[in-house]
């Protein structure tokens, strides 16, 4: 009978890419043999500049990570000071407790976070679109924290209560010296007539000043100044007019 046939165990050299008997006295020979002792000193030697070049290449990425986090810092801190000339060049939105609504100094605009309307120009006017850099637009608060305290949150409550019983008076009915009618679609029956007493004196105020720097300017002038000046402000007078009966503020 026939034994079933058996191949030999195999040996894979890595070094030398070559296949050799599975056996010590074959394996022997093998290192024993210069070829072998050169691939093995090659490979060591390839690890070895591999490792130095390795490591040569970790330094300049850190070198060059570090350049590129500090210009970019730098950089940073640049646009940041050059945001915030921008910001104080346009003016700073602050909120108005007497009218509830923010008020921009340096525009001369009102905004109401109600309507996404804002207030103002010449002659002073609702409108989606102001007369206002884009960089000067109002930009939502950050909503505040809830109170922690007792004493905060009570201040809190207060600062709510009072906000709302102030929306039943127009907060803007002062501005700009013009007095909001106390009639019309939305005058009549939502009570936008009545201002706060604070904003009413100093649109009163107000108007009285322009009126008096009108009366001296118009002293050295001519009689045909005087008639083109009169004519300027009835065009005022009634693109005011028009403009509060779109927006439902005349009858």
């Amino acid at each position: 009978m026939t034994e079933k046939w058996k191949s030999n165990p195999m040996f894979w050299c890595d070094y030398c890419k070559v296949w050799m008997q599975d056996n010590p006295s074959a394996k022997a020979t093998h290192e024993r043999g210069m070829k072998h002792k050169e691939n093995v000193a090659k490979k060591l030697r390839q690890m070895r500049q591999k490792a130095d070049s390795d490591k040569k290449e970790a330094v300049l990425a850190d070198k060059t990570m570090s350049s590129i986090e500090a210009a970019a810092k730098k950089q940073y801190e640049k646009d940041l000071a050059a945001a915030k000339a921008v910001a104080s060049s346009h003016g700073e939105w602050v909120l108005d407790e007497g009218s509830g609504h923010y008020y921009n100094a340096a525009q001369r605009y009102y905004f109401s976070r109600e309507t996404g309307m804002y207030y103002g120009g010449d002659p002073p006017a609702w409108t989606l679109q102001p007369e206002m850099p884009p960089e000067a637009l109002f930009k939502a608060q950050p909503k505040a924290e809830p109170a922690s305290t007792s004493g905060q949150a009570a201040k809190t409550t207060a600062a709510k209560i009072l906000l709302k019983t102030m929306k039943a008076a127009h907060p803007l009915a002062g501005i700009g010296g013009y007095q909001m009618p106390k009639t019309g679609r939305i005058g009549g029956s939502k009570g936008v007539g009545v201002a706060a007493a604070g904003t009413q004196a100093a649109g009163a105020k107000r108007k009285r000043e322009e009126d008096a720097a009108k009366a001296a300017k118009q002293k050295g002038l001519s009689e045909e100044e005087r008639k083109a000046l009169a004519a300027r402000e009835a065009a005022r007078a009634r693109v005011q007019q028009r403009t509060m009966s779109n927006f439902g503020l005349a009858d």
